[in-house]
C-alpha cells in the first residue's frame, strides 16, 4: 500500500474515531451517510437482541434510525433489522471497544424506557 493511501486511511480512521468519541444524536443519525458495518445490541430488561449490521438508514418523517443487513443483490429488501426513534435518547456516548480497541468503536445510548443500545462499529 501506498504511504499516500495509507496516510489516507489513517486520517478517515482518527475523523471516524473522534467523532464517535464525542458522539451526539446529530453524528448518530450522520452515521447512515457513511456505510458503516458492526454489531448493534439491544437490552431492554426482558429481552437482548444482537444483530450485525452494514447498512443504516435514518428517516426523517418518523425520526428513527435502523440498522439492518443488507445484500447487494437484495435491493431494499433486509433481514435482521433494529431500529428506535432518535426523539427517545436520554444519553448517549461514544468510546473505543475495551476488549479491540485497534478494531471497534462503541456507541452506548440510554432511551426513555430505560433500553441499552450498545452499537460496535468496525474500525
Amino acid at each position: 500500500m501506498s504511504g499516500k493511501r495509507e496516510a489516507t486511511r489513517e486520517d478517515a480512521r482518527r475523523i471516524l474515531r473522534n467523532g464517535i468519541l464525542d458522539m451526539n444524536v446529530a453524528r448518530l443519525i450522520q452515521m447512515s451517510q457513511f456505510g458503516l458495518m458492526g454489531n448493534i445490541e439491544l437490552h431492554n430488561g426482558f429481552a437482548l437482541v444482537n444483530n450485525i449490521f452494514n447498512h443504516i438508514d435514518f428517516n426523517e418523517d418518523t425520526r428513527c434510525i435502523a440498522f439492518s443487513v443488507r445484500e447487494a443483490d437484495m435491493g431494499d429488501n433486509n433481514y435482521g433489522s433494529i431500529s428506535f426513534c432518535v426523539d427517545s435518547i436520554m444519553d448517549i456516548s461514544g468510546c473505543d471497544d475495551k476488549d479491540n480497541p485497534e478494531e471497534y468503536l462503541n456507541v452506548n445510548i440510554r432511551l426513555q424506557d430505560n433500553t441499552a443500545i450498545r452499537i460496535k462499529i468496525v474500525y
